[in-house]
């Protein structure tokens, strides 16, 4: 392990920014892919919505509403904590 470089922590900024920053993303494409699931008509229209569509595409939403609401929870801690007296995800009274 280098001192100017530490690769084992680089791995893990790789790793994460590869899952959040293009799996967020490809995970909504799916739910909004999945919700426009359905029988298409003749001219290329969706006539009917797929319950199993529709499920997949409010999991896919949960699941990125969820991240996202944990992100912004994971930034903004210290504040939370300073202001309300709650600490959480690790935040430590200071």
């Amino acid at each position: 392990m280098s001192t100017w470089l530490n690769v084992s922590a680089l791995w893990k900024v790789i790793v994460f920014g590869l899952v959040l920053g293009a799996g967020l993303p490809a995970l909504f494409a799916l739910g909004v892919r999945s919700a426009a699931m359905g029988t298409a008509g003749a001219d290329g229209t969706t006539t009917s919505t797929s319950p199993a569509g529709k499920a997949l595409a409010f999991l896919a939403f949960a699941i990125v509403a969820i991240a996202v609401v944990l992100g912004v929870l994971f930034i903004s801690r210290d504040f939370i904590g300073h202001h309300t007296g709650v600490y959480i995800l690790g935040a430590k009274a200071k």
